[in-house]
């Protein structure tokens, strides 16, 4: 049994070398109309979800070692990969840091706490 259009597009979208590729590039290569496309779309509500979840499978591994790497630079003290990591893993934003803890600089809050943790560990 042959994929069915709507597997073969979910497969052409979670290809990283079809990103810059038009659905009519699609469409000429799989022999379907445009129309038939834009018709899947309009009665397919979960179309676009299964092809972010598809390409978030697919690089899923990766994506991993990228986080692991994160968590190492911001535990040996680079700042800019805690914010990340913060906004990533907690959804922070520092608008509301700075508004309920008067921290105006995420780097300046890090430097707090490592001092606290330091002072701490000279004890």
């Amino acid at each position: 049994m042959g994929k069915s259009v709507r597997d073969k597009y979910i497969h052409y979208r979670t290809n990283p070398d079809n990103d810059e590729k038009s659905d009519a590039f699609f469409c000429t290569s799989h022999g379907i109309g445009l129309d038939e496309l834009k018709e899947m779309f309009l009665h397919d509500s979960k179309l676009s979800r299964d092809i972010l979840h598809a390409r978030r499978d697919k690089y899923a591994t990766r994506m991993n070692k990228i986080d692991e790497a994160l968590f190492k630079a911001a535990e040996s003290g680079d700042t800019k990969a805690a914010d990340l990591l913060y906004r990533r893993f907690d959804g922070w934003n520092p608008k509301i840091v700075e508004e309920t803890n008067n921290y105006y600089n995420f780097a300046d809050m890090v430097k707090g706490i490592n001092k606290v943790t330091h002072i701490k560990r000279e004890m």
